[in-house]
């Protein structure tokens, strides 16, 4: 009869890993969307002005979305109790709330 026994430290450090590597990874994805807002920045600033105050609004918004983001991620990485599931969950909710704003000002642009 062998005598097994947890490894709670062990456990910890997958569970570290895990969240490193989500947060890793959803940090990629906010920096992505980021340069996609800056593009569409220029674009909007090329626009004709009331696309451009329109345009301007839905940018604001996902960069405000990209900041909470980012702020989550960071928090994240400080906190050792995080739950990267529950992380991810948050991360992927702000991220479709970038998308959203994103696909509103660049429609807006498009529409001139």
């Amino acid at each position: 009869m062998s005598n097994v026994t947890a490894d709670p430290s062990g456990a910890e450090s997958a569970q570290e890993q895990k969240k490193e590597e989500v947060v890793d990874s959803m940090t990629g994805t906010v920096d992505q969307w980021k340069a996609r807002i800056d593009e569409l920045k220029v674009q909007a600033d090329l626009a004709k002005l009331d696309a451009r105050e329109r345009a301007t609004k839905q940018l604001e918004i996902a960069q405000n979305a990209c900041l909470a983001a980012y702020s989550k991620l960071r928090d994240a990485g400080h906190d050792v109790a995080v739950n990267a599931d529950t992380l991810k969950d948050g991360v992927q909710k702000l991220l479709e709330d970038i998308k959203n704003a994103f696909d509103a000002a660049q429609a807006v642009i498009s529409r001139g």
